[in-house]
């Protein structure tokens, strides 16, 4: 798993990646949102924000690379406890061998 910036972003976004994952930031990230998904599947990312103690747009990045790997996947849409908005939900994707092994 590699965080990631789109095609067309400028190198600075690229660079930006590139560093959050040499650091290991992005993995240690990860990492808390996925222990969110499985203590309190059905949170909105803001939600996990608050929950995991990471700055709002963290979950934001890293669900998709969870999603990505199988990880995690989308729950249904409902109204963020954080933001009040309309929000999508995250859940474990069962029958995953790290998602079963690491619970």
């Amino acid at each position: 798993m590699h965080a990631m910036a789109r095609k067309n972003d400028p190198i600075t976004s690229h660079q930006a990646a590139d560093e959050v994952e040499a650091s290991g930031r992005a993995a240690s990230q990860r990492h808390r949102c996925l222990l969110e998904v499985w203590k309190k599947p059905g949170q909105t990312a803001a939600e996990i924000a608050v929950a995991a103690d990471l700055q709002r747009h963290v979950p934001s990045r890293r669900l998709p690379e969870l999603r990505k790997d199988g990880l995690v996947t989308n729950g249904p849409v409902r109204q963020c406890a954080v933001t009040g908005n309309p929000s999508l939900t995250w859940l474990p994707v069962s029958g995953h061998p790290q998602a079963e092994g690491n619970r």
